[in-house]
């Protein structure tokens, strides 16, 4: 039996009950089950086309290399379902051609297939039976691609949306409802993945990118970089509620390195990785609360990438490191030391769990 994606648009992890029944109670909805709370397997896409994968144990891993000899590292990953409602996982890297690759069966070292799209992708997410992948922006390359099955993909012409331009686009995220990526200052949404529209133009030139975006507890959270105005340069987070994506909050810095790519949401909390040091956010709607930062508390430097099931964060670094958390950041224990792929300790570039999004 399938889980469910959304009920009447709300995400399993906005939800509390459902027809007055708590959602721990509820055995399924229109003969589609509640979606598990924790992850059963947790997998990472690394330099090299490496790949790894690991079950509820997080210090043991099987690793191996997608391709022989490749130099291309992969820059994300994501899980989510194929067209019948089975799971899948997806990368994308900057190889060209096959920026896009897929398995059923992560454990299976011969189970990858091809996708062919032309530019190099920096994102990819999946949510309400669709997926969409993102990245360059150039003469012949689009930057929106989507899929129902994750095995054809077709380009989104975006190029007649309100202010779309040639710059790379760098994320894209799902509520369970709504679709939203960013590009430059500006923000952009869809139904269905197909048609998209200016949802919100920040009109700052001071805004470098929006780097990265997530969705919890009915919060839309941006991470944001500042070349110039506002208080300074740097990476900063601002956040808004799902009914209203012109009304955002105040940006607030999230102190951990001018460098800050990637963060991590889920059960209305949100953690933001650079180097050795985490910043923990608390979300709802409007309402951010940054926690006391404290500078260099992971274990190891060098983070790229972090991601949770909503009750574990995982963060995977250069050097093969892979660190975790089971209280929101408030203790980290250094779960490998030196992951190798094919014989040697490779840099770990992004990290994902097998639980639908968001959480």
């Amino acid at each position: 039996m399938a889980d469910y994606a959304a009920v009447n648009g709300v995400a399993p992890a906005s939800i509390d009950k459902i027809n007055g029944v708590a959602k721990a109670s509820v055995q399924a909805v229109n003969g589609a089950t509640t979606p598990s709370s924790g992850a059963t397997q947790w997998a990472l896409s690394a330099a090299d086309a490496g790949v790894g994968y690991c079950g509820t144990d997080l210090t043991s891993w099987t690793t191996y290399e997608t391709k022989v000899s490749e130099s291309d590292d992969y820059r994300t990953i994501a899980y989510g379902k194929d067209g019948s409602g089975n799971p899948i996982w997806v990368v994308g890297w900057s190889q060209n051609p096959q920026e896009i690759m897929w398995t059923s069966d992560i454990t299976n070292t011969s189970g990858w297939n091809n996708i062919n799209t032309a530019g190099g992708i920096h994102d990819v997410c999946w949510g309400n039976d669709v997926w969409i992948a993102v990245g360059n922006n150039t003469s012949g390359r689009k930057a929106v691609y989507r899929s129902t099955d994750g095995a054809s993909w077709s380009e989104v012409d975006i190029s007649g949306v309100t202010g779309v331009d040639a710059t790379t686009i760098f994320c894209v995220g799902n509520s369970g409802s709504k679709w939203l990526l960013a590009q430059d200052d500006r923000l952009y949404s869809s139904s269905d993945g197909s048609t998209w529209a200016l949802a919100h133009d920040f009109n700052d030139a001071g805004i470098d990118k929006i780097y990265d975006l997530k969705y919890t507890n009915n919060t839309w959270i941006l991470l944001v970089l500042r070349t110039s105005g506002g208080q300074g340069s740097g990476p900063y987070v601002r956040t808004a509620a799902a009914s209203d994506l012109t009304d955002w909050s105040a940006e607030q810095d999230v102190n951990v390195g001018s460098s800050t790519r990637r963060f991590a949401a889920g059960n209305g909390k949100a953690i933001f990785v650079y180097s050795d040091s985490h910043q923990l956010a608390t979300v709802s709607g409007k309402t951010c609360t940054l926690a006391t930062f404290t500078a260099n508390q992971l274990p190891e430097a060098g983070s790229r990438d972090i991601a949770t099931d909503g009750s574990t964060w995982m963060v995977v670094c250069d050097g093969g490191h892979v660190l975790t958390s089971t209280d929101d950041g408030s203790n980290w224990t250094h779960s490998v030391d030196g992951l190798e792929i094919d014989g040697s300790v490779h840099n770990l570039d992004a990290v994902a769990a097998n639980v639908y999004l968001p959480v």
